[in-house]
């Protein structure tokens, strides 16, 4: 093989390592509240089990230190950089509060990110 080509092969495979996410997931009961600290290029991952036809409620809140905030988002996958948002459910209150019905049984993945860092609480209830 070139040199060229396999340190380009080892670039590529270098850069779709970094983006494995690997972040411990944290199991969640159907009424749980953590509290945490997240900020610059990190999220907290928490996942939970959720039955077709229950209704999901997620809320965030966090310390306010100049204009940092704290933000969630609810995915299917595993994989915080290789997914999108669920496509059911609705966000209020400035994205603080989501709630949505379950479409299918299936694990749930909640990510929370910090910008530029927060303390933050999560309140999540699957009733």
């Amino acid at each position: 093989m070139l040199p060229g080509v396999l340190a380009a092969l080892l670039l590529t495979a270098n850069i779709a390592a970094s983006q494995e996410d690997t972040t411990p997931k944290k199991r969640l009961r159907s009424q749980a509240i953590v509290k945490g600290f997240i900020g610059g290029e990190s999220h907290d991952s928490y996942v939970i089990r959720a039955s077709k036809g229950r209704t999901m409620i997620v809320q965030i809140s966090w310390r306010r230190e100049g204009d940092n905030r704290a933000e969630f988002t609810i995915r299917e996958s595993q994989d915080f950089f290789d997914s999108e948002p669920v496509k059911f459910g609705k966000a209020s209150d400035n994205s603080r509060h989501w709630t949505g019905k379950i479409p299918r049984t299936g694990i749930y993945y909640i990510y929370v990110t910090g910008y530029p860092a927060a303390h933050y609480t999560l309140k999540v209830n699957v009733n």
